[in-house]
């Protein structure tokens, strides 16, 4: 299925407002989305939350042949996939020239860039050695997926624990979780990808585009940086896009401490996580669901809460006269489920979640009354119809 074009007026809106200084959720053009950043209970499970992004990498591990070039190292593979789940024009089980663009660049900023140190998964040389694999998945495209994936492998691996092993002669004994300590990866830096849509012609950046403004631009500009604030990777795409270097380098310095704050900010949450464990009150990903008003799937809603009045049933099936009270529907943030509450009890309010919600109040009146349907005489039900038949 292919995806859904972008109007001309939607385009041409915001790019207009890009060029005001201006971004639709309110940013500013430097200013990135709020991100999330879990961990599951496994090792090198990590999901990332970037603004409605989400995205999630589950690292593996297997004992294979190191290839013959580099005999004395070992392989780190990794494979995005992307389903119908998170864009209704992705295709399950193809990823498209999209999807490889995106594989490719992370693969570029991480194994490329030597972040994790490949000698150390070296068992025996020429015969064993440690086969890593991030397997990234997709779960809902809302722009700026480079950045994500690159965030939640980088999470995963450095995450992600692996057996402990003992050599006995020529004979390898990998030893379960259970009887020895699982050993971390041997990360030498921490790469991340950081991107600018393109707008005028390579004038203004704009830092973490949302998927309309991914559309409405005219490039593309990636740069991935580590806490040293050393290049790693960098790209400009986009169909006749010119950039002078001014504007690079201040792209380059707005990446560098912004891909400072995201490694500090993932070095505390894996302190966090490692302090938890040790605790043994660890609940996994349930934290990335548990908190107020967090979505789980794109459709999923927040709750409205209708207050509505009731009446004693009558006998004649005539509705009393209600007191004034209002029906009142909150909306909180957006559509959503709706919960009725009754209002037996007049000293119940519905409290407000924020200082955003939206009060919907329509008064009944108080002479409003429900009329009874006219009785239509139907005759005598015993009186049978006279039958006709018809004959040739």
């Amino acid at each position: 299925m292919k995806e859904t074009p972008i109007s001309t007026c939607e385009k041409q809106f915001i790019q207009q407002s890009v060029k005001d200084g201006l971004r639709i959720d309110g940013r500013g053009l430097t200013e990135q989305r709020k991100y999330n950043i879990t961990f599951g209970t496994e090792w090198g499970c990590c999901q990332v939350v970037l603004g409605n992004t989400r995205v999630m990498a589950q690292v593996s591990c297997s004992v294979q042949v190191p290839t013959a070039s580099r005999s004395n190292e070992g392989m780190l593979f990794i494979n995005v996939e992307m389903s119908t789940m998170a864009a209704e024009h992705f295709e399950a089980g193809r990823l498209g020239q999209f999807g490889v663009e995106v594989n490719r660049l992370v693969e570029r900023c991480i194994k490329d860039s030597k972040c994790v140190d490949l000698e150390s998964l070296c068992i025996l040389v020429e015969e064993k050695a440690w086969e890593v694999r991030v397997d990234i998945h997709i779960l809902n495209h809302d722009g700026n997926l480079i950045d994500a994936s690159t965030l939640a492998a980088l999470g995963a691996l450095c995450h992600f624990r692996r057996p402990d092993v003992t050599l006995d002669g020529r004979e390898v004994i990998i030893h379960p979780y259970d009887v020895r300590d699982p050993v971390p990866l041997t990360i030498l830096h921490y790469p991340l990808s950081l991107t600018f849509a393109l707008f005028n012609q390579g004038k203004i950046c704009v830092l973490d585009p949302t998927n309309v403004e991914e559309r409405s631009a005219d490039g593309k500009l990636i740069m991935g940086l580590n806490a040293y604030k050393e290049l790693c990777t960098l790209q400009i795409g986009g169909d006749g896009v010119f950039i002078n270097k001014n504007a690079v380098m201040s792209c380059a310095s707005i990446a560098a401490s912004k891909a400072v704050e995201l490694v500090n900010s993932l070095k505390t949450i894996l302190a966090q996580d490692l302090s938890e464990r040790a605790k043994g009150n660890y609940t996994g990903l349930v934290m990335c669901v548990a908190k107020e008003n967090e979505r789980i799937t794109t459709q999923s809603q927040a709750e409205v809460h209708l207050r509505f009045a009731t009446a004693a049933p009558d006998v004649d099936m005539e509705l009393k006269t209600l007191p004034e009270e209002p029906i009142k529907s909150q909306l909180s943030n957006d559509q959503g489920v709706v919960t009725l509450v009754s209002t037996e009890n007049q000293d119940e309010m519905v409290s407000s979640e924020s200082e955003d919600d939206v009060e919907v109040v329509r008064h009944i009146p108080a002479a409003s009354t429900v009329s009874r349907i006219p009785e239509v005489d139907l005759g005598d039900e015993s009186e049978e119809e006279p039958v006709m038949l018809v004959t040739q």
